[in-house]
C-alpha cells in the first residue's frame, strides 16, 4: 500500500496542464488553456484546463477532474496505476505503509507470480523462434493457422517442448522455486514420493493472458495432437494474479480501439481474437472459451457502451450463450449480435475473406439483440400457443433488465410489432417480470403484501398531459451559494459593521464565516440533499480550524462531490486579463465585491423561500376553516411584507 503522505506529495507537484499537456494540444487562453477534447470528437476547442484549479473540463461531453482523475480516463490506469505514472513523471519516492503479514505474503507471492510468468512468456517465445523443435512443430501450426510472423510475435505467442521437464528444469536453472512455477502452473510434482516436477505445457503452443498494464497473468496452451483423449487446451489455474471471470483474452491489445471505436466485439476463443486483429479488426476479446461473467462485463463497460457478440452458426451454442447476453443487458450496455454463415465461425472466416470483407460482414450483420433473440427462441415455435407464449415471456424478462425506461418501452413497442402481441398484453407481463424482481431486493415479501410501484414499472395507458407548475424551488441559488463557498471561502473581506458608538466602522472575516452567518440568523440550510452535504462538511471542517479549499472537494473519494464540485468551479467563458487595457472599459469582478455578491445572494435565496411558503399558505387555505383561513391570510400578509424588504435590496419587483 502507498502510504497518504506519499500520495499527498504526488498531489502537491502534479500539474495538471503538464500532465494534460503530454497528451493534448494546449492553447494558453488567459488563466487557463484550451483544446481539443480526447474523449470525444470534436472541431471546435471545449476542453478546459485551469492550472489555478487544478482541473480540466469538458463542456462538450461533460468529462471533468484533476490530473489523476484524467491518467485513469484517458489511459485506463487504476488509482493506483495513476500514483505511481505521476511518480514516476515528477521524480517522487513512494514508500509504501507497513503490511500485516497476511498482506506481505500476498504481496510477495503476486511478485514472485508475475517474475515467473513474464520469465516463462519469454522462455516459450524463445523455444518458438530460435529451437528446431519450435520452429519445426510449433511456429510450423502457427503459420498453418494463416497467422503473420507479426501477429505471432505481437502477441507473445510461444512453445514449450515435448521434453516433458524441459521448462522445469531451465526455470529452477534460473533460481525459480518449484512452489511458485505449480502456482503459476508451468508444473506439476508427482506423487510418487519423489516430488520430481514435469512440465504441464509440454508439447504445446502457448497463448499469454496479459492483464490490462500488458504483464502476463495466465496462459493458454493447445495440444498439437489429434488424440482425442487429450484435452485440446490446458488453461493456468487462478492465482492471486489471475482470477479467470475477471479477465478477458486480448483486452491489453484493444482497449484502446474499444474506446476510440465505443464498440467492444467479444468472441469465444484465443484464436477468434488473433485472426480478426491480423484481419484489421482490433477492438475485439474473448472470453477464453467459458461462460460469461459479471465481472467481465463490468470491465468491458469501462472502455465503451456496446457490446457486439460474433457468434458461429451453431444454433444450440448460440441458445446456450443467450445468458450472456442477459448479463450485458443487467449492467446496461447496449448489445448487437453478428452471426456467421453455417460452419464458419470469426476465425476461419477471418481467414477466408479479405479485411474487408470482414468489416463489411459485421457491419452490415450486426442485428439488435432483441431481433436476434426473438428470430431465435421463435425459430421451433411453429404454431404451439404454449411454446410460443413461453418463447414471448423469455424476451420480455430480457427486455425487463435494460435498466434505460425509455429504451425499454421501445423494446416493448418493437416486439409487439415483430411477434404480432398487443403491446399492452407484453407490457402486463413485463410489469409482473418486474414486480417478482423489487420482491427480490426488497427481501421476498409475499404474493399478497400490498407493495408501492417502483419507478421502473411501464404505464398500461398513456395518462392526461398535466399543466406545468412553477418550479419554486431554492436548487439554482443554493448552488450559486456553494459555487461562492466553494470559489472564496477562505478569503478574507471588509465586512460594513458599527462600533461601540454606534459609527460606521469595517471588520474582517472570510466569504465562508459570513455566510455561515447569515444563513444562521434565520436558520437556513440548504435543501438540495447533496448540496447541503457538501455546506456541512465545509462549516465542519471551517470550524474545527482547518483551512478549506477547492481541492478538499475536486479530489473528494466520493464521485459525486467531486463532479459537482467541478461544474460549480468552472466557467464556460472568462474574461479576459486583456479587456480593461484593449477597450478601456472596467468592468468589475464578482472576486472585486464579494461582500455585496455574497449578500445579494442570500437574499435571493431567502426571497425564494418567502415565495415557497407562501404558496404552502394558500394551498392550506383550501382545507382550513374560517378561522384557520383568517390566520394563514394574517402569515400571507407578513410573508408579502418581508418579501417586498428582500426584493428592495435585491432590486426586484414584487407584483401584487
Amino acid at each position: 500500500m502507498i502510504s497518504p503522505s506519499a500520495i499527498q506529495s504526488v498531489k502537491d507537484a502534479m500539474r495538471v496542464e503538464e500532465v494534460v499537456g503530454e497528451f493534448v494540444a494546449l492553447k494558453r487562453k488567459g488563466p487557463r488553456y484550451l483544446g481539443l477534447c480526447p474523449f470525444h470528437n470534436e472541431k471546435t476547442p471545449s476542453f478546459n484546463v485551469s492550472p489555478n484549479l487544478g482541473i480540466f473540463k469538458c463542456f462538450g461531453c461533460g468529462k471533468a477532474g484533476d490530473a489523476i482523475t484524467f491518467l485513469q480516463e484517458h489511459e485506463h490506469l487504476s488509482y493506483v496505476e495513476a500514483i505511481k505514472w505521476l511518480a514516476k513523471r515528477y521524480q517522487i519516492e513512494l514508500p509504501e505503509e507497513e503490511q500485516s503479514p497476511e498482506q506481505q505474503l500476498e504481496q510477495s507471492e503476486r511478485e514472485s507470480l508475475a517474475v515467473a510468468q513474464q520469465w516463462a512468456m519469454n522462455w516459450s517465445i524463445e523455444q518458438l523462434w530460435n529451437t528446431d523443435e519450435g520452429k519445426r512443430i510449433g511456429l510450423s501450426y502457427f503459420h498453418e493457422r494463416g497467422f503473420s510472423d507479426s501477429t505471432i510475435k505481437s502477441f507473445g505467442l510461444g512453445y514449450v517442448p515435448e521434453q516433458g521437464n524441459a521448462f522445469a528444469y531451465a526455470a529452477q536453472a534460473n533460481g525459480f522455486n518449484p512452489e511458485v512455477l505449480e502456482k503459476a502452473g508451468w508444473i506439476k510434482r508427482r506423487d510418487d514420493g519423489t516430488g520430481t516436477p514435469w512440465d504441464f505445457f509440454a508439447g504445446r503452443v502457448t497463448f499469454p493472458i496479459l492483464g490490462l498494464s500488458g504483464q502476463p497473468i495466465a496462459f493458454g496452451a493447445r495440444t498439437l495432437k489429434s488424440d482425442k483423449k487429450l484435452p485440446k487446451y490446458f488453461n493456468s489455474p487462478e492465482s492471486v494474479l489471475y482470477v479467470k471471470s475477471r479477465s478477458l483474452y486480448g483486452i491489453y491489445q484493444a482497449k484502446k480501439a474499444i474506446v476510440e471505436q465505443q464498440l467492444c466485439y467479444l468472441v469465444e476463443g484465443y484464436t477468434d481474437v488473433i485472426s480478426l486483429h491480423q484481419a484489421g479488426i482490433t477492438n475485439v476479446v474473448a472470453s477464453s472459451g467459458t461462460s460469461l461473467t459479471e465481472e467481465q462485463v463490468r470491465l468491458i463497460k469501462r472502455y465503451a457502451p456496446t457490446v457486439c457478440i460474433l457468434y458461429d452458426g451453431d444454433a444450440a451454442g448460440m441458445k446456450a450463450s443467450l445468458r450472456g447476453i442477459d448479463l450485458i443487458l443487467k449492467e446496461g450496455l447496449n448489445v448487437k449480435v453478428v452471426t456467421f454463415p453455417e460452419g464458419e465461425d470469426p476465425d476461419s472466416y477471418a481467414k477466408s475473406h479479405s479485411s474487408s470483407e470482414v468489416t463489411a460482414h459485421l457491419t452490415s450483420t450486426a442485428q439488435d439483440f432483441l431481433v436476434f433473440k426473438a428470430g431465435l427462441l421463435m425459430q421451433d415455435v411453429g404454431d404451439d400457443p404454449v411454446k410460443k407464449s413461453a418463447a414471448i415471456h423469455d424476451i420480455v424478462e430480457s427486455i425487463a433488465l435494460v435498466p434505460d425506461q425509455v429504451l425499454r418501452s421501445l423494446y416493448i413497442q418493437q416486439c409487439g410489432r415483430m411477434l404480432g402481441v398487443q403491446e399492452q398484453a407484453l407490457i402486463s407481463e413485463m410489469n409482473k417480470v418486474l414486480r417478482k424482481q423489487y420482491r427480490k431486493r426488497l427481501g421476498g415479501p409475499g404474493e399478497g403484501r400490498d407493495l408501492p410501484e417502483p419507478d421502473e414499472f411501464l404505464a398500461s395507458e398513456i395518462a392526461p398531459p398535466q399543466p406545468t407548475l412553477e418550479d419554486i424551488g431554492t436548487a439554482p441559488q443554493e448552488r450559486d451559494l456553494l459555487r461562492m463557498l466553494l470559489s472564496y471561502g477562505h478569503q478574507r473581506i471588509n465586512v460594513p459593521v458599527l462600533d461601540d458608538e454606534g459609527n460606521p466602522a469595517e471588520d474582517e472575516t472570510t466569504v465562508a464565516e459570513l455566510m455561515f452567518e447569515l444563513l444562521a440568523l434565520d436558520d437556513i440550510l440548504f435543501d438540495e440533499p447533496l448540496f447541503r452535504e457538501i455546506y456541512l462538511d465545509y462549516r465542519f471542517a471551517s470550524n474545527t480550524g482547518n483551512t478549506i479549499d477547492h481541492t478538499r472537494y475536486v479530489a473528494h473519494e466520493q464521485e459525486q462531490w467531486r463532479s459537482t464540485a467541478i461544474d460549480l468551479l468552472t466557467d464556460r467563458h472568462v474574461l479576459s486579463p486583456n479587456w480593461k487595457a484593449r477597450h478601456k472599459i472596467h468592468v468589475k469582478r464578482e472576486s472585486e465585491q464579494l461582500y455585496d455578491a455574497l449578500e445579494e445572494a442570500v437574499d435571493i435565496l431567502k426571497e425564494r423561500r418567502v415565495d415557497r411558503m407562501i404558496k404552502d399558505r394558500q394551498e392550506q387555505i383550501k382545507a382550513t376553516d374560517e378561522l384557520g383561513v383568517m390566520a394563514l391570510l394574517q402569515e400571507i400578509v407578513q410573508l408579502t411584507e418581508a418579501k417586498k424588504k428582500l426584493a428592495k435590496r435585491t432590486g426586484r419587483v414584487v407584483v401584487g
